[in-house]
């Protein structure tokens, strides 16, 4: 499989979409997509979620989850995967291997949908704990929302997703509460980063390509080996400007040579080639490099800086994010091992993209 699917197939799952007019966050930990408004009157659990049935097609524990909330997620996502994904993979994207495992790309498909009902599941079963309620205020704009829905989407895509306002006003609930949670679990966790933790200076580079030349059309050109003689030339001619004027962003404007700033660290190469932010740790600050030859062509790096006050605490508030959301996950593995999931295998079947069955 081509390891730019699985990307997107990977990333699909993350984007926030508008989809059947309903926004859903898939999985909830890539984005806290559902806001409500603001409300003082609290409420125990939602209404919405206190009378629900249907055909188990999987147990949480105790708690069933139905094939109906199943069978409504795998609609939405086969819309939305369709719409990123069909370029791909062409008509018949859904029987193509996809996953690591030889898995079709309905199969992930499947297996994504799961794992997103059993985090709202496991979610909204511990948000009393985390003091997380909805308003009597926030149900009813769910119920408006769930109401524009059914106004706005044809008969079809409404008996295709199994929706009337009922189930819609469910879903839009559980990934509200669920959302509402993983935020405030988030929220709660200090991680204890200090500054020095993300302390990252700033190194300047200019690259002097050899991959060659595309037009219009986007139809390549190699270099020929005297262009690339020459180019080494221009590189290492660069490289003696540079350090002569100890600034490689002035031999760039003297040199007419694009040069780029990026923040870098011990544990980060900020989006630099490995051996350039390996050259510039090397380096004193202030120092320019020699030629550093790559697969691209040949790099001049300055290190710039050891420290640079506002991208350090950006790097800070990046960082602290990233142990949050480590900190949910974490804490949801430990859920699912508390909370076992039983697949109702033969129910489970009959959840397929449309046109699979037919």
């Amino acid at each position: 499989m081509n390891h730019n699917y699985q990307r997107k197939i990977e990333s699909t799952g993350e984007k926030r979409r508008e989809t059947w007019g309903v926004i859903l966050a898939v999985p909830i930990l890539a984005a806290l997509l559902l806001t409500g408004c603001e409300g003082s009157e609290k409420a125990g659990v939602p209404a919405a979620l206190k009378e629900e049935s249907g055909t188990v097609t999987a147990t949480l524990g105790e708690e069933p989850i139905y094939v109906e909330e199943a069978q409504f997620y795998m609609r939405m996502l086969q819309e939305q995967w369709e719409y990123e994904l069909y370029d791909d993979f062409g008509a018949d994207m859904w029987q193509q291997e996809a996953g690591e495992n030889g898995e079709t790309l309905e199969e992930v498909l499947k297996s994504n949908v799961l794992d997103t009902l059993t985090e709202l599941h496991l979610l909204c079963a511990h948000a009393e704990e985390y003091g997380v309620t909805l308003t009597e205020e926030e149900q009813e704009a769910i119920r408006e929302r769930a109401a524009n829905f059914m106004k706005t989407n044809t008969e079809e895509v409404l008996r295709e997703a199994g929706a009337d306002a009922e189930t819609v006003e469910r879903y839009l609930t559980r990934n509200e509460l669920a959302s509402r949670t993983a935020k405030a679990i988030q929220d709660a966790f200090e991680p204890g980063l200090t500054e020095e933790d993300a302390r990252v200076g700033r190194l300047t580079y200019a690259l002097f390509s050899v991959t060659g030349t595309y037009d219009a059309e986007g139809n390549h050109t190699a270099f020929t080996e005297e262009e690339i003689a020459q180019i080494q030339k221009d590189a290492e001619a660069f490289a003696a400007r540079a350090r002569e004027l100890g600034d490689i962003t002035a031999a760039g404007g003297e040199l007419n040579h694009t040069v780029i700033d990026v923040y870098f660290g011990d544990d980060t190469n900020g989006g630099a080639h490995p051996q350039v932010a390996e050259a510039a740790r090397a380096l004193k600050p202030g120092d320019v490099s020699d030629v550093i030859h790559t697969e691209d062509g040949w790099y001049v790096v300055q290190h710039v800086t050891d420290y640079d006050e506002e991208a350090t605490q950006e790097n800070l508030e990046a960082l602290t994010e990233e142990a949050r959301q480590q900190h949910l996950l974490e804490l949801e593995d430990a859920w699912e091992k508390e909370t076992p999931l039983t697949l109702e295998e033969s129910v489970w079947e009959t959840v397929q993209v449309k046109g699979s069955e037919e």
